[in-house]
């Protein structure tokens, strides 16, 4: 082929869009962002601004005894402490709050100057961290986590799984005829691990939050978007949080990291009910004038709930232990004008109340007179607890109907498959 002629096959390329290759690292790499990164950095990063936290409250204790041992009282001014450029307002209306790293401190003083103590609290609990911090003139450092941390972790990552959902679709609508190709392609070991070296900018083998905003790879006119959507919702930077020195994490600490050596995935098959509602396209959280169909599934595991190493589907382990799933979804469209694509959020959680929790997306299979009505999905892992902690990554289902309309019994097959499969390709 002459240079002229790549030249043109690539101009090709790019007017139609991604290649399917880069299609589907682009989707690995939004899959690793919802699935696996988001969480481990984000716990990463809240760990990090507790311990910056501590350091701040032992800077402050230090400068009280300092103040104190020249004055012979303490105070709660933090210039009086020298620690005015460290601890800067953080609204100059007022300067109640001094923030440092995450995190708004206080320091109170009692009516004689002799009793002292100083408070950090996150400034966006459950964002730039999840303790409050205390410390006092007694010497001792304090640590109470915060109740409502949780809660504001899953409307977080909701929200960001809603905007992941958004941009999927419209990734997935480019090519609809290549879907089977890019789910396998998605479950492939080697295009995760390419996913997550895009992502480490700098090469250090880590990815951190200052590499996502950095990242100029494959499809970051697509990738850039979403990761200003996590900065937003995350509250990156809030209460002079140094975001530049984060911490990242490798593709090593992401996997199994609760498994030891092993990595494993988990399959499932159920069944259930199926309900058509009338709800709002996919990945809007109010309702909106242009309703669309939604599908809403109930079921249950048939008692084939278990675990599987990499691609060994046949090396289960646990049968005894995790049988009978609860299955639930809501799938929609992305707007009125899309009767093909659906996606939506989903959970499988065991007797013992182990689960799992991501999205599926994926295309409604063109329906045959008088025969079952067939969804094939991509299944991204967003979250996994109790036993089943650790076991993240991407896989697929397929959801057949018995009703042509949506309405009444269906059968699933969900398989997950761990995000790098050691040994496999």
């Amino acid at each position: 082929m002459s240079n002229r002629q790549r030249n043109v096959l690539g101009d090709q390329q790019k007017q139609n869009g991604f290649t399917l290759l880069e299609l589907v690292v682009v989707i690995a790499i939004i899959a690793i962002l919802i699935g696996l990164l988001l969480p481990a950095v984000q716990k990463v990063r809240e760990a990090a601004n507790k311990e910056k936290a501590l350091a701040s409250l032992r800077s402050i204790a230090a400068a009280e005894k300092n103040f104190f041992a020249a004055h012979h009282t303490y105070t709660a001014s933090f210039e009086d402490l020298n620690l005015g450029g460290e601890f800067q307002c953080s609204d100059l209306s007022n300067c109640v709050h001094r923030q440092n790293n995450g995190y708004f401190f206080e320091i109170f003083l009692n009516a004689g100057g002799g009793v002292w103590s100083a408070t950090g609290m996150p400034a966006v609990p459950g964002k730039t961290g999840s303790t409050r911090v205390v410390t006092d003139n007694t010497g001792g450092i304090f640590e109470a986590p915060l109740p409502e941390t949780e809660a504001v972790h899953a409307q977080m990552f909701g929200d960001i799984n809603a905007a992941a959902l958004q941009t999927l679709f419209h990734l997935i609508l480019q090519r609809p005829q290549d879907f089977p190709e890019i789910t396998r392609g998605l479950e492939s070991r080697r295009t995760t691990e390419r996913a997550f070296g895009n992502l480490d900018v700098n090469g250090d083998g880590r990815v951190s939050f200052t590499d996502l905003n950095n990242y100029s790879g494959v499809g970051a006119d697509v990738i850039n978007p979403f990761i200003a959507i996590i900065d937003r919702e995350m509250a990156l930077g809030a209460g002079g949080e140094d975001v530049n020195s984060l911490p990242g994490v490798t593709l090593e600490a992401l996997i199994g990291s609760n498994r030891g050596n092993e990595t494993f995935g988990l399959q499932s098959d159920v069944t259930g009910l199926s309900t058509l509602t009338l709800g709002s396209p996919a990945g809007t959280a109010a309702p909106s004038a242009n309703e669309v169909p939604a599908i809403q599934l109930a079921g249950f595991g048939d008692g084939s709930v278990r675990t599987v190493q990499g691609n060994d589907q046949e090396n289960s382990r646990g049968n005894n232990t995790w049988r009978g799933g609860t299955f639930f979804s809501n799938l929609s469209p992305p707007d009125a004008a899309t009767n093909n694509a659906w996606g939506g959020v989903f959970t499988l959680t065991d007797q013992a109340g182990d689960s799992v929790n991501g999205i599926l997306i994926g295309l409604l299979q063109p329906s045959v007179t008088n025969a079952q009505r067939s969804f094939l999905a991509i299944i991204i892992v967003a979250h996994s607890v109790g036993d089943w902690n650790g076991i993240s990554g991407n896989g697929d289902a397929t959801i057949n109907w018995a009703d042509q309309t949506f309405n009444g019994p269906f059968s699933a097959r969900l398989r997950i498959l761990p995000a790098v499969q050691r040994g496999k390709q």
